[in-house]
């Protein structure tokens, strides 16, 4: 019997994703709705073979949710799912533990077949997701001038590797809402970061930033704010 949990915040989403995968060999020993909850809830609970998690979850992410979970319980196998297909979050999740990567729109039979898969010692990301990696690795040979820019911020200014994927994000104009979206964070998490950002870099607004990191005369109307 192959024991799984859930974690989605949509309770239609969830009781769907319940119909879908409890039966058979599969059960659903229980449904949370937040990655708080989860990980309070699992230290009182038998562990269960695998988690399928929403990564856009209010309070902590998915993703956050994934790295604590999977420190605290190597043993579970986690499949993140998303209705994104960003190659940068696909990487995050990867390197937070998770084993498994799907779209919220794949039909009931790829969700078993990606639960037997991690289960089994495999990995499972579904044939768009993989292309999006391997689109990823692709452009990552590449070195345009404005990733050279931002590579040298982020060394001069000591940022991490968050902050200075954000930092390129703000030298392309997106929002706060979009950088959020993008990442699966909120943007009160978004905030925080473009807050260190700044103290690093010894600025107070998105133009100094952007000013400062490419080059850019502060005052010309092509710094995004």
């Amino acid at each position: 019997m192959m024991h799984v949990v859930i974690v989605e915040d949509d309770p239609l989403g969830g009781s769907l994703l319940r119909e879908y995968v409890d039966g058979g060999e599969v059960r659903v020993n229980a449904l949370y709705t937040s990655g708080e909850e989860a990980v309070e809830a699992l230290g009182k609970l038998p562990l269960p073979d695998v988690i399928l998690m929403d990564v856009g979850l209010p309070g902590m992410s998915g993703i956050e949710t994934t790295e604590i979970i999977k420190k605290k319980y190597p043993s579970i196998e986690i499949i993140i799912q998303t209705i994104f297909e960003d190659a940068e979050v696909i990487t995050d999740a990867i390197k937070a533990g998770a084993t498994g990567y799907l779209l919220k729109a794949s039909p009931k039979e790829e969700i078993l077949k990606a639960i037997w898969e991690v289960k089994s010692g495999g990995s499972y990301l579904s044939g768009k997701i993989a292309r999006k990696v391997l689109q990823q690795f692709n452009r990552s040979e590449t070195t345009s001038s404005q990733e050279g820019l931002r590579e040298e911020s982020a060394h001069r200014f000591q940022l991490t590797p968050r902050e200075e994927l954000i930092l390129g994000e703000l030298i392309r104009g997106a929002s706060y809402k979009m950088i959020a979206d993008a990442l699966c964070i909120s943007v009160h998490t978004v905030n925080n970061h473009v807050r260190k950002i700044y103290e690093k870099m010894h600025v107070n607004s998105r133009g100094e930033a952007v000013a400062l990191a490419t080059g850019w005369d502060e005052g010309s109307s092509s710094i995004p704010r």
